[in-house]
């Protein structure tokens, strides 16, 4: 690969990424939270960071072509576990954050250094000053390969976030913090990262530590990360919130991701792949064990909002369960590998409200879902409070000895428009598994699926289960067949014919396999219906 020399610039004195030009300070993460809670008893003042106009106005392809050389990383030569790598401000990132290293308890700045960057084909006006500060950091380690350090881990925009287990390429963001998000008519509030703190790990450290303050118009808080990666990349998060304000809906461990059509969206768009999406559904493990599984949709030109209240769950997840390269049928995006991710709370979750929250949206380019957490009840100005909870970012979750829910299909019976049928596939295990002696699919003559609606009106015309193990044979895993090595999951399809009023526009509804004893023996199938 060739690198461009960066070029000189005239009239300004470059600032190396050292933290050794500027006195160190005493740091901890208690001493964090308390200069947060110190911010957010004063009026909230915007950063005084500014980008001079030539880096404001850089286009998508000038900004592009700023690259930070992975050598020049903080740590990398050093040869230890983790090298931070930081990003260029322009285009749309004029934002930017204050950099501190923390090595043996004390801080010291990363002034922003030019000489990192590879500045291709760009020429700088003479005079022009340096940005001020970096739009945001990403973490490299030996994630994938032994030669070669991946990255693994973003902070870059407001308070968002990604992460990925091993072998995954991107999906869905997290953010620190949300307020008032896609509440009509109400503007959303995004409080920033405004200051990072990146503790030196030692030589054998596992995980990567990571200290942040909090700051916006009606919050100010002090976050700490330890991000452990791996076949699934842990992040443990400890958030001190403190309101400046009341607001209306103040989201805890929120989460964007992208779902523009799956295999039920009707009318599907004109695109050549029968799915795209990040995530296809979301699990909530409840305070008693009990799963339940909502798929995720879009309805044309319509707001979908689900609240479920929840006391003390164990754990809720976005998941991107069909693994199946058919169902994309696209090489480039990678979407039947783009990472799940699950929640699991510590601290502070109690009581509370998730929220889904489904957009419509004209394509693949904008995240529509938002998933947040509401705790119960709501934050009083002026009270700190303290959260505690762990994001781990995987392919799947450990099977659960339940029948999962696989797909979810709508459409109206033959020659009956005005009656809706429903097929939904749960499957034991998701994925196929290596032989064990000789196993067997469950006995599924007990079971039955168990239907409920939200609305009297609404008549169950006809519930009925399949087996449909074999039938899905060649599709699992894709184009194997039969396998002596191989035992595939069994599949069930559930289905049922419901007559709504032909005014009803609205239906909850649930599902889940029972045996004889009345016992679930499947996830319980989740779903908002809308004409």
């Amino acid at each position: 690969m060739h690198f461009h020399r960066p070029l000189p610039l005239i009239g300004c004195v470059l600032l190396a990424c050292s933290a050794d030009l500027a006195a160190a300070e005493d740091f901890s993460f208690d001493a964090l939270c308390a200069k947060a809670r110190k911010m957010a008893a004063a009026p909230h003042a915007e950063s005084k960071l500014t980008l001079a106009d030539f880096w404001k106005n850089l286009n998508y392809d000038q900004h592009r072509d700023i690259r930070f050389q992975m050598e020049s990383g903080l740590w990398a030569k050093e040869k230890g576990p983790f090298s931070i790598d930081f990003f260029h401000p322009g285009w749309t990132a004029k934002k930017m954050v204050a950099l501190h290293e923390v090595a043996d308890g004390k801080s010291s700045p990363l002034k922003f250094d030019l000489s990192l960057f590879n500045y291709g084909k760009q020429k700088i006006p003479a005079g022009t000053p340096p940005p001020p500060g970096y739009a945001g950091w990403r973490a490299r380690t030996h994630l994938n390969t032994a030669d070669y350090m991946d990255e693994f881990l973003v902070f870059m925009g407001a308070s968002y976030f990604r992460a990925i287990p091993k072998d995954a390429p991107y999906g869905l963001s997290a953010r620190g913090l949300s307020i008032n998000s896609a509440l009509p008519g109400i503007p959303e509030e995004f409080p920033d990262f405004s200051e990072f703190y990146l503790e030196k790990p030692e030589k054998d450290s596992k995980s990567l530590k990571v200290s942040a303050l909090l700051t916006g118009e009606s919050v100010a808080g002090a976050y700490q990360f330890t991000i452990t990666p791996g076949p699934e990349t842990v992040v443990d998060v400890v958030a001190e919130i403190t309101l400046r304000r009341p607001v209306i809906q103040l989201g805890i461990a929120p989460f964007s991701s992208m779902f523009w059509f799956g295999e039920s969206t009707h009318p599907k768009p004109y695109d050549f792949r029968p799915e795209v999406h990040d995530s296809d559904g979301l699990l909530m493990e409840l305070g008693s064990g009990n799963l339940h599984y909502r798929p995720l949709e879009t309805t044309k030109g319509h707001f979908r909002h689900c609240v479920f209240t929840m006391e003390k769950p164990r754990s809720w997840s976005l998941l991107q369960r069909d693994r199946s390269f058919l169902s994309y049928q696209d090489p480039e995006a990678l979407y039947h590998n783009r990472p799940s991710v699950r929640v699991e709370p510590v601290e502070g979750f109690d009581l509370g409200k998730l929220h889904l929250i489904e957009m419509p949206t004209h394509d693949e380019t904008d995240d529509n879902v938002i998933l947040l957490w509401e705790p119960q009840p709501t934050l009083e100005v002026g009270k700190t409070a303290r959260f505690h909870y762990r994001l781990r970012w995987m392919r799947d979750p450990a099977p659960s000895g339940l029948f999962t829910v696989r797909a979810t299909r709508s459409g109206t019976p033959v020659q009956k428009p005005d009656e809706v049928l429903v097929a939904i596939d749960f499957a034991k295990p998701l994925e196929p598994g290596l032989k064990v002696g000789d196993p067997k699919w469950d006995d599924i003559s007990k079971l039955k699926p168990v239907v409920t609606v939200n609305q009297k009106a609404v008549k169950i015309l006809h519930v009925g289960l399949s087996d449909i193990s074999m039938p899905n044979v060649d599709a699992l895993p894709a184009g194997l067949g039969r396998s002596d090595k191989l035992h595939m999951p069994q599949v069930l399809r559930a289905f049922f014919v419901l007559d709504p009023p032909k005014d009803l526009n609205d239906i909850d509804m649930t599902c889940e396999l029972q045996d004889e004893n009345g016992k679930a023996v499947s996830e319980r199938w989740v779903y908002l219906w809308k004409r």
